[in-house]
């Protein structure tokens, strides 16, 4: 882990701590998720076809100084990636953000680091570390309506570096029921260029109960690595633990789902 990194992530935990915690100002998400990924062969480049399952496990922790006002969070979450037959590949990432939270929207910036310790085709040949900073907003333009951007880059494996940027929306048809959309574009160095479009349906059947549970698909068209695309399939649940009583509530006050970190596509996360 680079030296920056060793200064930023601790940093961030110790604003976590630097006050004492009173009711409401903690709050926690845990996701567990499966994703199917299919990448389609090429034939010009001789390549196969290739299938991957993804099980992937993420917790967030919230720190709340005030509302409005300041808010630190801290999250990490591991992948197990099978994308090569009876071969498992672990991907790790761990990480965090510090923004500013009103009635109105967030703002606020992101590091984190990842690694993966076994190849993890298309992008991952073999054992790399990347790490990923950025800038990220949301705005709450209306009650059942969230706008979204981020942009960043990451720095390490898969060409040495990339810049990215990423716009997206939640449309609340219900208190309880959201659509999430986003589109993202990444630039890796080496000429490799991911463009991304990811849907999902989120629902809470129980307020006494904070489960969500989402359907999503993803698309990515790939560059300059030989296959030109793939199509993910995803599903999961979110336990929300905080204030809060409706899904849009959760997803405004708790931990924030939509950070500066890399999001390329196939479900990968930075």
């Amino acid at each position: 882990m680079s030296n920056w990194m060793l200064r930023v992530l601790p940093l961030l935990a110790a604003l976590g701590l630097a006050a004492p915690a009173e009711a409401g100002d903690l709050s926690g998400l845990f996701d567990s998720s499966f994703a199917y990924t299919r990448v389609p062969a090429s034939g010009a480049q001789g390549l196969p076809a290739l299938d991957t399952d993804q099980y992937t496990f993420k917790l967030a922790g919230l720190y709340t100084f005030d509302n409005p006002g300041f808010a630190v969070q801290l999250e990490g979450q591991d992948d197990f990636h099978y994308g090569i037959k009876f071969n498992l590949a672990h991907l790790w990432n761990a990480g965090g953000s510090v923004f500013w939270r009103d009635n109105k929207g967030t703002i606020g910036l992101s590091a984190s680091y990842f690694a993966v310790d076994a190849p993890a085709l298309p992008l991952f040949p073999g054992k790399t570390s990347i790490e990923s900073y950025g800038a990220f907003g949301e705005y709450y333009i209306f009650d059942n309506l969230t706008l979204q951007a981020k942009g960043g880059g990451t720095t390490g494996g898969v060409g040495a570096a990339s810049v990215y940027g990423s716009g997206g929306l939640t449309w609340y048809d219900a208190p309880d029921l959201a659509l999430h959309l986003s589109a993202t574009f990444t630039s890796y160095t080496s000429a490799n260029n991911w463009t991304n479009v990811d849907a999902s349906v989120e629902y809470l059947p129980f307020r006494s109960i904070p489960v969500s549970l989402y359907l999503g698909y993803d698309f990515v068209n790939i560059s300059g690595l030989g296959y030109t695309k793939a199509n993910t399939f995803f599903g999961g649940l979110k336990l929300h633990l905080g204030e809060g009583s409706a899904l849009v509530d959760y997803e405004r006050t708790g931990p924030v789902e939509w950070t500066g970190n890399s999001t390329p596509g196939a479900n990968l996360k930075f």
